[in-house]
C-alpha cells in the first residue's frame, strides 16, 4: 500500500509540475509588438467586446450573425498567442467551447493563431497544445435524442495538439473558394443558435463564396456554400455535410440585417437508390415542399431519411441607442406546401428570441441582455407527427464528435440567458443566470439545469486577461428509459468551474 501511495503522489506531482511549467512557458511567448485587427472567429466570447467597438465608432459597423469573416477588407497579418486553464469538480458542462473539454479535473489549453488577409489570398492556422488530468465523474442515462448534451463524456480521446483553426481560401475581393476545418456560427444569438455554433469541433469542409461583406451603396452581402465528406468513406457508407448560408443588410439610420440559412446531413442510410457525392452536393438547392419531391427517387411519399435544418434570422440594430434586436426561426420537417405551412406554422419550428443593450441607464458602461431559445416541441405535436429539434438517429441527432452541432440544449428543450454588467474599452464584469430545460414536452418534470456566471475581463499593457467562473445547479438529471412521468427527482448535481484565460497580440 505504502508504494502504491507513493507511486500516485509522484504522478500528481508529475502532473502539477507539467501543468505549472506550460503555465510559466506561456508568458516567455508574450512580446510586446503592435496592434491589428481583421479576423473575427465564430467563438461568442468577444463577441460583445468587439460590438460596443462598433457602436463606440472603433471599427465600421456590420451585422456579426455570419462568422467567421474578415471585418475590413485591408491587407494585413495577425499573430495572436492565448492560453486557458480549466479547473472543474464534477461534470462537463460548458457550452460554445469547440475543441476544449473541460471534464472533472483540471487542464490547460495554449495556441498561436496566425491570419492573413490579402488580395488574393486569405488564411489562418492556429496550432495547439491541451495538457488535462480528468477524472470520471457520475453520468445519467437519457434514451434518444437526449444523449448528446454537453455532460456527456467526451467519446474521443483528447487531442494533446494539433490544428485548432486551418483554412485556407483563394479570392478576389472576398469571393473565392477555399477548404477549412474552423468553426463557423450562422445566426444572431450570442447563447445559441439552431443550426451552426462552435458548440462542437471543427470539421474538415470546402466553402465557396464571401469571407467579408461585399457593399453596394447602403447594401451588404455575405454568402457561402459548405460541402463535407464527413465519414471518411464512401458508396453507400458515406455521409455528407451541405450547407447554403447567406445574408443581406440594409444600411440606413437603423440597419436591419436578413439572414438564411439551409443545411443537410445526407448517406450513410439506404435509400433504394445509389446516392453520390454529386446528389449530396446538390441537395441544398431542391423544392422546400413535400408536394414536389413525390417524384424523386430517393423519397416516400416526398419524405427522405436526411436530416435537414432550415432557419431565417432578422437583426435590427440602432447605433445611436448602442442597441440590437434579433430573431431566428427555423424548421426541421419539409411542409406539404404554402397553405400547411400557414395552418400549422409552428410544426417543427424552434424559435430564439433576444437583444443586447449597450450604454443602459445613459451610462455607457452599462450593459444588458437577453435571449431565449425555444426548441419545445409544438402544440400540435400532440395530434400530428413531429419530430423533434436534432431527432435522426443514424446521424447521431444533428452531434459531431459527441456534441450538437447547433443550440447546446438539444431536442425538446429551451434555454434562457439574462446578463447584466459594466464594459468599457478597459474591463468589464459581467454576471449572468442561465435557465435550461431538456425533455419539456415529454418528461414530467424535465431536466433543470441552473447557471450562475461571473464574466471577468481585463486588458493591461497589451494583455488580455479574463476570468470566468460557474456554479451550475442541475436537478431531475437522467431520463429512465420507457418512463415519461417521474414521480420523484432522479438526479441532482452541483458543479463548478473556472477558466483563466490570457491573451496577447504579438503582431
Amino acid at each position: 500500500m505504502k508504494h502504491i501511495t507513493k507511486t500516485n503522489y509522484f504522478r500528481r506531482t508529475r502532473s502539477r509540475l507539467k501543468f505549472v511549467s506550460l503555465l510559466l512557458l506561456s508568458f516567455i511567448f508574450y512580446l510586446p509588438c503592435a496592434s491589428a485587427q481583421g479576423y473575427i472567429p465564430a467563438d461568442p466570447y468577444y463577441l460583445m467586446q468587439y460590438e460596443l467597438a462598433q457602436f463606440n465608432g472603433e471599427t465600421p459597423i456590420h451585422s456579426t450573425a455570419f462568422r467567421p469573416f474578415n471585418s475590413n477588407g485591408k491587407k494585413n497579418i495577425s499573430i495572436w498567442v492565448k492560453n486557458e486553464f480549466y479547473i472543474n469538480n464534477n461534470a462537463s458542462n460548458q457550452e460554445n467551447m469547440d475543441i476544449r473539454y473541460i471534464g472533472n479535473g483540471y487542464g490547460s489549453f495554449t495556441s498561436v493563431f496566425i491570419s492573413g488577409y490579402s488580395k488574393y489570398l486569405a488564411f489562418n492556422f492556429e496550432p495547439f497544445t491541451l495538457s488535462s488530468n480528468y477524472r470520471d465523474s457520475k453520468e445519467y442515462a437519457r434514451p434518444r435524442p437526449f444523449t448528446f448534451l454537453n455532460d456527456a463524456k467526451s467519446n474521443k480521446n483528447l487531442k494533446k495538439m494539433g490544428l485548432r483553426k486551418a483554412d485556407i481560401f483563394l479570392h478576389y475581393n472576398g469571393v473565392g473558394i477555399g477548404v477549412s476545418n474552423d468553426n463557423m456560427w450562422w445566426g444572431p444569438g450570442i447563447q445559441g443558435t439552431l443550426s451552426m455554433t462552435n458548440n462542437t469541433v471543427g470539421f474538415n469542409h470546402f466553402m465557396a463564396g464571401t469571407i467579408r461583406e461585399l457593399r453596394w451603396k447602403n447594401i451588404g452581402i455575405m454568402g457561402k456554400y459548405t460541402f463535407s465528406e464527413l465519414s471518411g468513406k464512401s458508396g453507400f457508407e458515406a455521409t455528407y455535410f451541405t450547407a447554403l448560408t447567406g445574408q443581406l443588410t440594409i444600411y440606413s439610420e437603423q440597419i436591419f440585417t436578413f439572414g438564411l440559412s439551409r443545411n443537410y446531413l445526407t448517406g450513410g442510410v439506404d435509400v433504394g437508390v445509389p446516392w453520390t457525392k454529386s446528389d449530396a452536393q446538390k441537395i441544398v438547392f431542391e423544392d422546400v415542399f413535400i408536394k414536389n419531391l413525390q417524384k424523386l427517387d430517393y423519397t416516400v411519399a416526398g419524405h427522405d431519411p436526411w436530416d435537414q435544418t432550415m432557419s431565417g434570422w432578422f437583426e435590427m440594430a440602432f447605433p445611436k441607442n448602442k442597441l440590437k434586436l434579433y430573431l431566428e426561426i427555423g424548421f426541421n420537417d419539409n411542409r406539404f406546401n404554402l397553405w400547411d405551412f400557414l395552418v400549422h406554422p409552428d410544426h417543427a419550428m424552434a424559435s430564439i428570441v433576444g437583444f443586447r443593450k449597450y450604454g443602459l441607464l445613459n451610462n455607457d458602461n452599462l450593459i444588458m441582455g437577453f435571449e431565449y431559445a425555444n426548441l419545445i416541441k409544438g402544440r400540435h405535436h400532440i395530434f400530428r407527427a413531429t419530430p423533434n429539434w436534432y431527432d435522426r438517429s443514424h446521424y447521431n441527432d444533428f452531434s459531431y464528435e459527441g456534441r450538437r452541432w447547433g443550440a447546446h440544449s438539444g431536442s425538446d428543450s429551451d434555454d434562457l440567458l439574462l446578463y447584466f454588467g459594466i464594459m468599457n474599452d478597459k474591463w468589464s464584469f459581467v454576471p449572468a443566470i442561465n435557465y435550461e430545460r431538456h425533455g419539456v414536452s415529454t418528461f414530467r418534470p424535465p431536466e433543470i439545469k441552473i447557471e450562475i456566471k461571473f464574466d471577468m475581463k481585463y486588458k493591461y499593457r497589451g494583455y488580455e486577461f479574463g476570468l470566468y467562473f460557474e456554479r451550475q445547479f442541475e436537478a431531475h438529471i437522467g431520463f429512465p428509459p420507457d418512463q415519461y412521468f417521474i414521480d420523484e427527482v432522479t438526479g441532482k448535481r452541483r458543479t463548478n468551474t473556472a477558466i483563466f484565460r490570457i491573451r496577447k497580440q504579438i503582431l
